[in-house]
């Protein structure tokens, strides 16, 4: 009973230990991601400037949009193909092609096209807006708000139980975004205020496809099911969404010339590590939840409120690659002290405290 009880706790340690690491490569996603678009070509296109001989520079519906679907593309197909290498590696490439006839399969998919043309390019669109009032980490732990509206959405949807700490955890969080928009608002402007609304629409879509996800993650492989989700996500941003909003904001007839200048920048460069992050912020979030529990795993993954403007300050401000000064904040401190209050609002909704402090004195 002894040995059974000890391997139960270090498996369950591990499981929260992947789960940790989901939320540390989710910022190191969101960082390298940030940082590819202020390289070569790209600073070019967000700047307004012209990009190649007689190239004129973009709309700003392409620069706010289009551009935001190529880079969401760029970063999911990567993560899909970096993905795809670990499940070969594993020799699970068979089992891939099996599991996306299947109704699980497909369900995955599904997820895909909520957490990726939608959910994902929202992010984008969000970063790129507060990058351009000089901010890009203050909508990350808006994002992270897709744990509170994913339990909210369980329970309209799913008729999951909304207990007392699960609402306390919501208000906790709600107010914590109130504090950080509010904030930004007053410092960056309108800029702020988009950047801010494209993130709760992210979350939105992240939440709603943690609700989905449910039943095909319980029955896939994660290293399989990441595959499906990001090369799925990542062929629909690249292949439709992207053409779509090329032709609807008039930058068609240059859709060639601009898909040729971003797969030649060297910002493709960053684009292979930030899809190289990407995948384990996934894959180990799903690993962690069938470990530890969905929600202690979803609680610990929603740290990113944190680690991404940690790591966007640490590559553009203190590496200095992005052209951010030094001291470059990504966050005030009143924005800071929001982003953990967040986070202590997403640990309520996963976990009852209170049971959680019974069972320790219990164990004690």
């Amino acid at each position: 009973m002894q040995l059974r009880e000890q391997r139960r706790k270090t498996y369950f340690m591990r499981g929260l230990a992947f789960a940790m690491a989901s939320g540390v490569c989710y910022g190191l996603y969101t960082g390298f991601l940030t940082l590819a678009q202020t390289q070569g070509v790209w600073g070019s296109w967000f700047a307004g400037l012209e990009w190649g001989e007689g190239q004129a520079a973009l709309s700003a519906f392409v620069v706010t949009f289009a551009l935001a679907a190529l880079a969401a593309g760029i970063n999911d197909l990567i993560s899909g193909v970096w993905s795809m290498a670990v499940c070969a590696k594993n020799r699970q490439m068979g089992d891939l092609l099996k599991t996306v006839k299947t109704r699980p399969g497909l369900v995955m998919m599904l997820c895909a096209a909520i957490g990726g043309p939608f959910a994902t390019i929202a992010y984008v669109v969000a970063l790129n807006s507060a990058a351009a009032a000089g901010n890009p980490g203050v909508i990350v732990p808006i994002a992270a708000l897709n744990c509170a509206i994913g339990a909210v959405l369980g329970r309209v949807l799913f008729k999951q139980g909304l207990e007392p700490h699960k609402v306390a955890g919501i208000a906790i969080c709600l107010f914590a975004a109130a504090l950080i928009g509010g904030t930004s608002f007053a410092a960056m402007g309108p800029e702020a205020l988009l950047g801010c609304f494209f993130a709760f629409l992210a979350a939105f879509g992240w939440g709603f496809e943690g609700c989905v996800a449910g039943f095909g993650t319980i029955l896939i492989d994660y290293r399989i099911g990441i595959a499906i989700r990001q090369v799925t996500a990542g062929v629909l941003e690249l292949f439709v969404v992207f053409p779509l909003l090329m032709a609807f904001g008039g930058g068609i007839d240059v859709l060639p010339a601009v898909a040729g200048a971003a797969a030649t920048s060297p910002a493709l460069l960053f684009f292979l590590i930030s899809g190289f992050f990407a995948m384990p912020a996934f894959s180990f979030w799903y690993k962690g939840n069938s470990m530890c529990g969905t929600a202690l795993g979803m609680a610990c993954n929603g740290m990113y409120a944190f680690w991404g403007p940690f790591f966007i300050w640490v590559l553009m401000g203190l590496c200095n690659i992005g052209g951010m000064a030094a001291d470059y904040p990504p966050l005030s401190v009143v924005q800071w002290v929001g982003a953990l209050i967040m986070v202590a609002g997403i640990f309520c909704i996963a976990v009852n405290p209170v049971q959680l402090l019974r069972s320790n004195k219990k164990e004690g």
